[in-house]
């Protein structure tokens, strides 16, 4: 009866995680076919791209393509378990887009916000600059754009997945070269975004150039709101557990949080007893789980939950120096080539 519950829990568990993941990437194109497409506000990320070469593909195809291009690089260099978690958002993004775009949705919400008729070629709002829109009409889609796309992806991270995308590239960034995926998705969606502002101003584009600005803004605003729904519930957790029934918390460890542990040999000061304690490391957004399995386990078990300010190895942030990043590993494959010759 007890394992029937829990076998019902961890089904539960999964829908809602498959759920979050759904509800973000499907917040998250709403974003895109709303607020950035329609408008050119670029801020980063495969949108940014799409609407950057808007005028050679429509952006929701050319979003689509790059989406299974870099899922595929993704497969090969990061493997199928990893995969998996931006699975969900690579099936459903690109097309929820296209129905937005292609369905008259964003055509309408964009009639709304400008208050009068628009057409959409290829997902962008023809003739813009003639439309005489009010600059805080921009500004609005770019505050809305950040804060849906932040609360989007902070959804699917909360559900355990990504956003797919560039994303993929970030962590094949930090598994080969050891580059914080925090840092490769900023200097890479600043590319983006550069790129928009240097064609604008050499195009003398001015309306551009100013939602190539609100799209900076946008971008900060959505780091904000994935900082304060998702990161702020991240880091990691040590729980040291003494229990008569450790063998079958390991078991639990291993196979539905997919984690070692490890076995301390205590006594007790009072009883005088030998004890087995088993310290499990895991993020804190397994926080939950981990303890609802415990109290299900062995509701006597002692326990102590201690967050850490960092956990590097196997299954979390890979260690290495402060000074080590591609620069460097790209100046000594230099100095070696030199050195041969």
């Amino acid at each position: 009866m007890l394992k029937m519950e829990q076998k019902t829990k961890n089904i539960l568990y999964i829908i809602w995680k498959i759920f979050m993941m759904v509800l973000g990437t499907t917040i998250l194109a709403f974003s895109t076919s709303i607020f950035m497409v329609p408008f050119g506000i670029i801020t980063g990320g495969l949108a940014g791209i799409g609407i950057l070469f808007e005028g050679l593909i429509a952006p929701d195809i050319l979003i689509i393509i790059l989406e299974w291009v870099i899922f595929f690089i993704g497969l090969i260099l990061l493997g199928f378990k990893f995969s998996l978690t931006t699975l969900v958002a690579t099936i459903i993004y690109g097309p929820i887009v296209s129905l937005f775009l292609r369905t008259g949705v964003a055509q309408y919400f964009c009639s709304i916000l400008v208050g009068q008729e628009i057409t959409l070629t290829n997902g962008v709002i023809e003739n813009l600059s003639s439309l005489n829109v009010e600059i805080g009409i921009f500004v609005l889609c770019g505050i809305f754009s950040g804060l849906l796309t932040g609360l989007g992806c902070a959804l699917t991270f909360v559900g355990g997945g990504s956003s797919g995308g560039l994303d993929i590239i970030s962590f094949i960034l930090n598994k080969f070269f050891g580059i914080k995926e925090s840092t490769s998705i900023l200097v890479m969606d600043a590319a983006v975004v550069a790129s928009g502002l240097i064609i604008s101003l050499v195009t003398k584009n001015n309306e551009r150039v100013i939602l190539g600005l609100i799209g900076i803004v946008s971008a900060v605003i959505a780091s904000f709101v994935i900082d304060v729904v998702y990161n702020s519930n991240q880091g990691a957790v040590n729980a040291d557990i003494i229990s008569d029934k450790y063998e079958e918390i390991i078991e639990f460890s291993i196979k539905e949080l997919d984690r070692s542990a490890t076995i301390f040999n205590a006594k007790g000061a009072y009883t005088n007893e030998d004890k087995k304690v088993v310290r499990i490391t895991f993020k804190k957004r397994e926080y939950i789980k981990v303890k609802d399995a415990i109290a299900q386990i062995d509701p006597n078990a002692f326990v102590t939950f201690s967050k850490t300010n960092f956990v590097g190895g196997e299954g979390f942030s890979r260690m290495q120096k402060s000074s080590d990043n591609l620069i460097k590993t790209l100046q000594n494959s230099t100095k070696k080539d030199e050195n041969e010759k």
